[in-house]
């Protein structure tokens, strides 16, 4: 028996009130519990007021930064920029009932094109852009060399010759073919121009098809160029020798006859929806076809627009003909 309460004093042993030891422990346990929570606390704080300070600063720095500005990218230019963009508004000319403004900048555009009410460009870093209103934003996530809007939709190649279509919010490759320049201004179709300079087209069908692999037609070995522009009424391309030809080429891709050359010289050519073209030639001088009809569609003569600056680029839609100065400037011009 005494075996037993031996036991039992030995068990209510461990249950005993701690002594006072004990509770000076526990409390020195308690108070730095306490002090790392309150520590945690601080840290959290000033964190919470660091993020805070980046997001304030992230707000004004990310029109800067960003592809996407919030206002007119007129802002953007320096003031050494805009002094330059200043003085060439004032020697822009009324000539030929073109009246010309400066336009929206994307600097240092590289290449325009109109088509279907819409704007795009690329600039010398290789982003595309399209024009919302009074600025412009950013184009999808590819780099591209160059890109055209029309019937076809967007279209684009990179610096890899590799051909994207654009489709709901980004470009897309379209594997098939390597082109250095695409244009998709026609009835539907999308024309395109490889390295070797031959020609390449894409039937309506196919253009408007979301299948990754494009299958293209050839035109004949002859037909050799550097640049194309199509419009329902025709294509218009120069060569590498810098002479114009003119061909209409069916949304089937089917040519009823050959290229006819032009008489003049240009290293770029872009005819309008509505069969108006416009080239520039290697001294960065601009003309406008006159003469074009439905029975004359290639028109009749070309008459020089008269440019105190030297053009690199002209598109023309709806009425509207946009511009690329040498310098990388747009202008806008309407009669």
């Amino acid at each position: 028996m005494e075996g037993t309460y031996g036991n039992l004093d030995l068990e209510e042993s461990i249950y005993q009130t701690p002594s006072c030891k004990d509770r000076g422990s526990s409390s020195s346990k308690k108070r730095l519990y306490l002090e790392v929570i309150i520590f945690l606390g601080i840290l959290n704080v000033l964190l919470l007021a660091g993020l805070i300070a980046l997001g304030v600063h992230s707000r004004y720095l990310a029109p800067r930064l960003s592809n996407n500005p919030t206002k007119d990218t007129n802002d953007n230019l320096s003031a050494t920029l805009k002094a330059d963009l200043t003085k060439m508004v004032k020697k822009l000319p009324v000539s030929g009932g073109w009246t010309c403004s400066v336009a929206p900048q994307q600097f240092p555009a590289a290449q325009i094109d109109a088509g279907q009410g819409m704007v795009v460009l690329t600039d010398k870093n290789s982003s595309a852009f399209f024009l919302s209103r009074s600025s412009w934003s950013k184009l999808g996530s590819v780099s591209l060399k160059h890109v055209s809007v029309g019937p076809a939709g967007i279209w684009g190649v990179d610096q890899q010759n590799e051909v994207y279509k654009f489709v709901a919010s980004d470009f897309v490759p379209t594997h098939g073919l390597e082109l250095k320049h695409v244009d998709a201004g026609g009835q539907g179709q999308v024309i395109g121009v490889a390295k070797s300079d031959r020609i390449h087209c894409l039937t309506a069908n196919k253009a408007s098809s979301i299948k990754e692999i494009m299958h293209w037609s050839t035109s004949s070995v002859t037909d050799l160029l550097i640049y194309i522009s199509c419009a329902p009424t025709g294509c218009w391309g120069v060569n590498a020798q810098q002479s114009i030809f003119f061909t209409q080429i069916s949304n089937s891709c089917v040519k009823p006859g050959i290229w006819n050359k032009v008489d003049g010289e240009a290293v770029n050519v872009e005819v309008g929806s509505d069969g108006n073209v416009f080239v520039v030639n290697r001294l960065g001088l601009l003309y406008e076809r006159t003469g074009i009809s439905d029975h004359v569609p290639q028109g009749t003569d070309w008459k020089k627009i008269e440019m105190s600056v030297k053009i690199k680029h002209a598109s023309y839609d709806l009425g509207y003909l946009w511009l690329v100065t040498e310098e990388g400037f747009i202008v806008k011009c309407t009669k």
